[in-house]
C-alpha cells in the first residue's frame, strides 16, 4: 500500500498522516519555546526597567530625606524655640534666683 504522492517543483513529498502529525507536534513544540523564551526576555527588561526606576525613585527619597533631616534639626534646635517662645507667645526668661536645677539620681542596678 503505497501513501498517496503530491509533487511541488521537482520535490516529492509523501502524504502520510503520522508524518503530517509529527511535523504539527514538532512546530507547535517549536512554536511554544520560542514564545517562552521571548516572554522570558522581554519579562527580565520589564523588570530591568523596573529596577532602574526604582533606583532613580529611591535616590530622589534619600535626597528629599537627607533635606528633611537638615530642617528638622533647623526647626528643633533651642535658639529657635526660644525665640519662638518669646517673639509669639510672650514668654519670658526667669530671674537667675528663681532657676533651681535638679540632679538625677543615679539608679542603683
Amino acid at each position: 500500500m503505497h501513501a498517496p504522492v503530491g509533487n511541488i517543483g521537482s520535490l516529492v513529498f509523501e502524504k502520510s498522516r503520522r508524518g503530517n502529525f509529527r511535523r504539527v507536534v514538532v512546530t507547535l513544540l517549536v512554536i511554544t519555546a520560542l514564545l517562552l523564551y521571548v516572554g522570558g526576555k522581554v519579562k527580565i527588561m520589564r523588570l530591568g526597567y523596573q529596577i532602574e526606576s526604582l533606583k532613580h525613585e529611591k535616590q530622589e527619597l534619600e535626597r528629599a530625606n537627607g533635606s528633611l533631616r537638615i530642617e528638622a534639626s533647623s526647626l528643633a534646635s533651642p535658639a529657635r524655640i526660644e525665640d519662638l517662645a518669646v517673639k509669639r507667645l510672650g514668654m519670658v526668661r526667669p530671674a537667675k534666683e528663681n532657676i533651681v536645677i535638679v540632679k538625677r539620681k543615679k539608679p542603683n542596678y
